[in-house]
């Protein structure tokens, strides 16, 4: 538990400063388990109006109010055909599948601070034939595969052109979703079974994001997008194979 608190304590700090973040600090030091760190809080006393006048009106002229929210889209890989996706291009008119207000961009004065960059694969659970399993056992095709294949690919963030972030797909798990799992069915005394798999990008866990501390400002009106390429396209079990990419932060939008 000792080390478990220092590790919190250190996550109070600015890592470019060392200076205490005091918002971040007292989450942090009040805490062992992080599991503590976000508790459900009920409140103890009701809002007057004025308090919540303050919040929806803007202290001064055109200034925003900031709301924590996440853009998401979805993009379909097809089988070996897809060598590139780009995400957050279009207004998706089925709403689970994107929630973009204007292709490519944020409408204005939209600004958005960039906080997680998350990618969740959205393959079914499929079932593998596998021979002769007393004997050593090759790759085999399925869901875990699959995934792990896409995930191989690479991932870059541009706003107005520029690229501000470059990765492996696998280097932006998504923090939700189902975890691997498999089982196997079949007659166990026979040379052959079945098993059926499932896998997407990371540990279910909403710690499990990659994180950009806000560091990332993507401004209205200027073209913005996630890239992902693969050297050749990939021949998967499951095509088309649906993938979301999610941006997660604090949007500053115009009071209503």
């Amino acid at each position: 538990m000792y080390h478990e608190e220092k590790m919190y304590l250190r996550l109070g700090y600015d890592i470019r400063t060392g200076k205490e973040l005091p918002h971040l600090a007292r989450v942090f030091k009040h805490r062992g388990p992080i599991a503590n760190a976000m508790p459900n809080v009920r409140l103890k006393s009701v809002p007057t109006n004025d308090q919540l006048n303050n919040v929806v009106t803007p202290i001064a002229p055109g200034q925003p109010e900031g709301i924590a929210w996440t853009w998401f889209d979805t993009a379909n890989y097809v089988s070996t055909t897809t060598t590139q996706l780009d995400f957050f291009q279009t207004v998706q008119t089925d709403s689970v599948l994107g929630n973009m207000q204007a292709a490519g961009q944020l409408p204005n004065p939209m600004f958005f601070q960039l906080y997680h960059l998350m990618v969740y694969i959205q393959i079914p659970p499929t079932t593998v034939f596998i021979a002769d399993n007393a004997a050593p056992v090759a790759i085999q095709t399925g869901a875990v595969n699959d995934v792990r294949r896409i995930l191989d690919g690479s991932l870059s963030l541009q706003i107005a052109d520029k690229t501000y972030y470059q990765s492996k797909i696998h280097q932006a798990p998504g923090g939700t979703g189902p975890y691997v799992s498999q089982a196997t069915a079949g007659t166990f005394a026979a040379s052959d079974s079945n098993v059926t798999d499932f896998a997407t990008n990371g540990v279910p866990d909403i710690r499990n994001r990659n994180c950009f501390w806000g560091l990332i400002v993507i401004p209205p009106t200027q073209r913005f997008l996630v890239r992902m390429n693969w050297t050749a396209a990939l021949t998967l079990i499951s095509t088309p194979l649906p993938i979301v990419c999610s941006l997660d932060g604090y949007l500053f939008r115009r009071v209503l």
